[in-house]
């Protein structure tokens, strides 16, 4: 009799529904949150590379001319950093810095000058030159860079024969690697260059910036005197290089990029025959000295002091970021800090440094 009522019982608390080990009862096991592993990304330029081996390779840092008659050049579209320097005469040069993107010519490839040591050693790069002025040359060979010079290392380069020398000398990024690496034993993968800024980041900025227009637009149609810019927005920007050398910029918010544009026309890349663009513009202020080394001509060549400390403007995402810079020394990289003494964040792509002698002044708009 008592084995039936318990029978009994437990068929009808089955029939209940178990409520005894119900669900309500038993939490459910958290299911872990997996984190998809970040890309690898270029440390020169923030992007993530066609082949992920290309960032192991060695920097090429290539010394390209910007004489009128050297225009179009070759291979400055591919550059992951080009600075862009004054030389003597008022003509400025070019040394674009290359690890993620290839480039099958480039050039016109001219020679070394005195500042070309300094801004280079941090990227450990193979520093590839025609020849240069005697005392330059020697102490581009004392300060232990991986120098490719042409009047040593002949075969990583070659002329051509449809322009007048020396504006005819050019090789590729492969040509170069390959000599230098028979020679520059290389291990190791290139130091960041720069803070990149992520996605998130510049959707705020553009945002900000898109904000900021139609405040000032609203100011306009009905001024008030408590209005103050939160961000100053840049549309334009001058720099006033001189021997036909003067660059322009204009900001296009569809790519956010700034496109280039010298002595009033647009600069184009010979190999593509597209419009050469920035994704960041760095305005670098340096004090220029007489060199005491002069050219064929007897023109002096200037020494740009990019060690130290100075003024900056950082043009990233159509707006203008006043800045400071400073590089400690030769092995260290240029920092670019706000008035907070934050460092300031670039867009991935390429980056171009004008290094503009304090005697003059961008402007923009």
């Amino acid at each position: 009799m008592i084995a039936a009522l318990t029978c009994a019982l437990l068929a009808a608390v089955l029939s209940a529904g178990c409520s005894w080990f119900s669900s309500a009862s038993v939490k459910p096991r958290a299911t872990a949150k997996v984190q998809a592993a970040k890309p690898l990304t270029c440390p020169l330029c923030g992007l993530v590379p066609a082949d992920p081996t290309f960032v192991q390779r060695r920097p090429v840092a290539v010394k390209i001319e910007n004489d009128p008659a050297a225009r179009p050049q070759s291979g400055l579209s591919n550059a992951d950093v080009v600075y862009e320097e004054q030389c003597e005469g008022n003509v400025t040069r070019f040394m674009a810095i290359y690890l993620d993107r290839d480039a099958d010519t480039v050039g016109p490839v001219r020679s070394a000058r005195p500042a070309d040591i300094d801004l280079v050693f941090p990227y450990n790069a193979l520093f590839c030159h025609c020849g240069g002025g005697a005392p330059i040359l020697a102490m581009v060979r004392s300060s232990g860079v991986a120098d490719l010079d042409e009047q040593s290392w002949a075969g990583a380069y070659w002329r051509v024969h449809d322009q007048r020398a020396p504006h005819n000398l050019y090789s590729s990024t492969a040509r170069l690697r390959q000599a230098g690496d028979k020679q520059y034993a290389y291990q190791g993968q290139a130091e960041p260059a720069f803070k990149f800024l992520t996605d998130e980041e510049q959707a705020k900025m553009e945002k900000d910036r898109s904000a900021e227009i139609a405040r000032a637009q609203a100011n306009q149609a009905n001024p008030s005197p408590g209005y103050v810019p939160m961000l100053t927005v840049a549309h334009n920007l001058h720099i006033p290089y001189k021997g036909g050398c003067a660059a322009d910029y204009s900001y296009d918010p569809a790519s956010g990029r700034f496109m280039r544009f010298v002595a009033g026309a647009p600069h184009v890349d010979k190999n593509t025959g597209g419009q050469l663009a920035a994704d960041t513009v760095i305005v670098q202020y340096v004090t220029t000295t007489s060199s005491g080394f002069v050219d064929v001509n007897g023109a002096d060549t200037p020494n740009l002091g990019v060690i130290g400390t100075g003024r900056a403007q950082v043009f990233v995402r159509g707006r203008l970021i006043d800045a400071n810079w400073q590089k400690v020394n030769r092995d260290s990289y240029t920092v670019y800090t706000d008035a907070s003494g934050k460092e300031i964040a670039v867009k991935p792509g390429s980056t171009w440094v004008e290094l503009v002698p304090t005697t003059m002044q961008v402007t923009f708009n």
